[in-house]
């Protein structure tokens, strides 16, 4: 069985620019086909060298390369307006290509967010994701799949998008073929930090392969993203209550003008969550936490994004000897403690932002 699949996915607790990597590597490594399991509780994000910003809750990253075919699996959860609003905005990069949907992707309605509202307590985007997917599992009479509600998409929606098995698409396809992670390790509801404050389900890189229906013997590389200093989301909600997102693993918690003052910034760095917009939670690096989830997902490299966190002097720098000693270190740091390399660094928001040692590695 050939090999022919690349997982990427979120090391830490999401916001590691998974968006930003799916992007280049579509484009660099020319994939023919991308598949993923996203719902709208998480946003990627993809900033080009122009940059103009693409962010997608649904659309595959990979889009980016126009020769790409585009799937969504069976693990999808679909806002149907988040799709459509989608199809609308990005038309332009599509172009005529279908997106190919397997027909068990779960819709979200109105009344699965209102019963996160009602339910949930820990950390939470309350877009329905969890609602939604618990009622599939429970098989209930109301359960609504993408191939029962085609007919309520409109004709533009109809006209862009294909009910079939994606499963046969990726099985059947011997060309290179992305798998896009969501969300990250460390929110997987049963190997992820504190419970309850996880998500709906797990993140991790057994469980984006299942939900794509292909075989683990098909993956070649695993790439794990990951920041130095991690994040959760805020304490505050849209809702007019706040909840408890959770810490660490015990990191100390920190804040965005110690960030600031470490790295020697120009400029401030606080962050928002893309689907929220509230400001994210920091903490130190977790070196343990870090071991864990190589352990979980055993990923074959690992990128290092927001290298500029750890050294302003090399923001948007795209040469690796052009590093700072202080980057390097950290990078030395992760390798030593993981035993996998770090085969590719971001030092800032953009495409071009990106130092690619992949090259090197040995064959």
């Amino acid at each position: 069985m050939d090999k022919n699949v690349t997982v990427v996915l979120d090391g830490q607790a999401g916001s590691c620019g998974k968006g930003k990597i799916c992007g280049y590597i579509a484009q660099k490594d020319n994939i023919q086909i991308s598949t993923n399991n996203w719902s709208s509780n998480a946003g990627h994000t993809y900033v080009g060298d122009n940059e103009e910003k693409v962010v997608v809750s649904h659309l595959p990253m990979a889009m980016l390369n126009r020769n790409t075919k585009l799937c969504l699996n069976a693990g999808s959860i679909i806002t149907p307006e988040i799709l459509e609003n989608e199809l609308i905005k990005y038309k332009n990069i599509i172009g005529n290509r279908k997106i190919y949907i397997h027909p068990r992707a779960m819709i979200i309605k109105e009344k699965h967010r209102e019963q996160e509202k009602q339910y949930i307590k820990s950390g939470s985007t309350f877009k329905g994701c969890g609602a939604a997917l618990a009622e599939k599992i429970m098989r209930l009479p109301e359960v609504e799949l993408i191939e029962n509600f085609y007919n309520n998409f409109s004709d533009y929606v109809k006209s862009k998008i294909e009910i079939t098995d994606t499963s046969i698409i990726l099985n059947e396809s011997q060309k290179s073929i992305l798998v896009e992670g969501s969300q990250g390790t460390d929110l997987d509801i049963n190997y992820g930090l504190d419970y309850p404050n996880v998500t709906s389900r797990q993140c991790s890189s057994s469980q984006l392969i299942a939900d794509a229906g292909i075989s683990p013997f098909k993956v070649k590389d695993i790439i794990m993203v990951i920041r130095p200093y991690p994040i959760r989301i805020s304490n505050k909600t849209n809702l007019g209550f706040d909840i408890y997102s959770g810490d660490y693993a015990g990191s100390k918690e920190i804040t965005w003008e110690e960030v600031k003052k470490r790295c020697g910034a120009n400029k401030d760095l606080q962050e928002y969550t893309t689907i929220t917009k509230k400001v994210r939670r920091v903490f130190e690096m977790n070196w343990e936490r870090l071991k864990y989830n190589v352990m979980i997902n055993n990923p074959t490299q690992i990128v290092l994004n927001f290298a500029q966190y750890i050294d302003w002097k090399v923001y948007r720098c795209n040469n690796y000897n052009s590093l700072s000693d202080k980057v390097k270190e950290f990078i030395y740091k992760i390798e030593k403690i993981t035993n996998v390399p770090v085969t590719m660094i971001g030092t800032g928001e953009r495409n071009c932002d990106i130092i690619d040692l992949r090259k090197n590695l040995t064959k």
